[in-house]
């Protein structure tokens, strides 16, 4: 799952990315593909720290993300524009976005008036891709009807200025529109860039009802210190924190942010040999799941033995969890929960 940091140029981006992945940006101007620096980040999680423990287990692999700068193309992005308008046909291709804005010394940006900016250039470069795609359809002998009414319907939500992420779109649309890939459907996370005095302050009451209108949420992050951090080792990383009063980093809060926006559950697989977290669209199956783990897990699916988390964290052993009654056989439509541990039955 890919995550694209997009905002004003001087906003702080490349800062966020070394925050959360503690890699360098990308040093210079560059073009074209070249411009994506990737970064992957693994998600915190304590529940499969536990199982880790509680079955002795000789590896951890915990979910991660995929976190993308990208470099300055000084000669496309003007000073004040909201975005640079080369970046976007690379930023279609990311499952989510991160909207980068700055609220530090030497570079305040109003909240609100920023991102009123960052989504009207998202809004207007999907509905620019909707009507030329529309207009080829109307010239084409024999297109698809139902994809021209589609066409017509989210044209007429772009021409209003509103972001398709508010726009309710039945399960054939969405179909028709997968490679689309449109930036203002994206789910995005609002990221305040400023410095570690105001990092737990809170958005105003305007600027919060404006993010919630354009189905967004908000992380206030000091990216200079959470990158400052990197540079430490674990003892001084821990003495920066607690200086600063914190007992973890607040880059492991917006990792977590990012996966719940993305609309993500975590689920899990354990044993002696590996304590595995893996990730799922919410409201996928269990035979999904299996996917997930391995093509042949879905190819043989028969059954699956399934236990929540908290349960096991109750009786903290499978016989105990058998004893008490609380594994469960579930069949291929059975749709997943946060938390729940399986065991693939298959045969191929």
């Amino acid at each position: 799952m890919k995550t694209g940091i997009i905002g004003a140029r001087g906003a702080g981006k490349s800062t966020v990315f070394h925050a959360l992945t503690g890699l360098a940006p990308i040093p210079g101007a560059a073009e074209g593909k070249n411009r994506a620096r990737p970064g992957q980040i693994k998600v915190a999680d304590p529940r499969l720290d536990f199982l880790e423990a509680a079955y002795g287990s000789k590896k951890k692999i915990p979910v991660e993300l995929t976190i993308i700068d990208f470099a300055p193309n000084p000669k496309e992005q003007k000073e004040g524009a909201a975005l640079d308008p080369s970046l976007l046909p690379l930023v279609r291709d990311m499952d989510a976005l991160l909207i980068v804005v700055p609220q530090f010394a030497g570079m305040e940006q109003d909240l609100i008036a920023t991102l009123t900016g960052i989504e009207a250039e998202l809004v207007f470069a999907d509905y620019d891709q909707a009507e030329r795609r529309l207009e080829r359809l109307k010239k084409e002998k024999g297109g698809s009807d139902f994809e021209r009414t589609a066409l017509e319907k989210v044209t007429a939500w772009l021409a209003d200025g509103k972001a398709l992420r508010n726009c309710e779109l039945t399960p054939q649309e969405l179909q028709v529109f997968s490679s689309f890939g449109f930036l203002s459907r994206k789910p995005a996370l609002v990221t305040v860039n400023c410095e570690m005095e105001r990092a737990s302050a809170d958005v105003t009451a305007a600027e919060r009802d404006a993010i919630r209108n354009h189905g967004l949420d908000v992380f206030r992050l000091a990216a200079a210190f959470e990158a400052e951090l990197w540079e430490l080792d674990q003892a001084g990383q821990r003495e920066m924190l607690n200086d600063a009063g914190l007992e973890v980093p607040a880059r492991d809060r917006l990792i977590a942010a990012i996966y719940h926006h993305l609309g993500l559950i975590t689920f899990y697989t354990a044993g002696e040999p590996e304590a595995h977290a893996w990730s799922l669209r919410r409201g996928e199956t269990v035979l999904d799941a299996a996917g997930v783990i391995h093509t042949d897990l879905a190819r043989g699916f028969i059954r699956a033995e399934v236990v929540s988390y908290e349960d096991f964290a109750t009786h903290k052993s499978d016989a105990k969890v058998k004893e008490a009654g609380k594994l469960r056989l579930e069949g291929r439509d059975y749709v997943m929960r946060e938390g729940d541990m399986i065991h693939v039955r298959f045969k191929v």
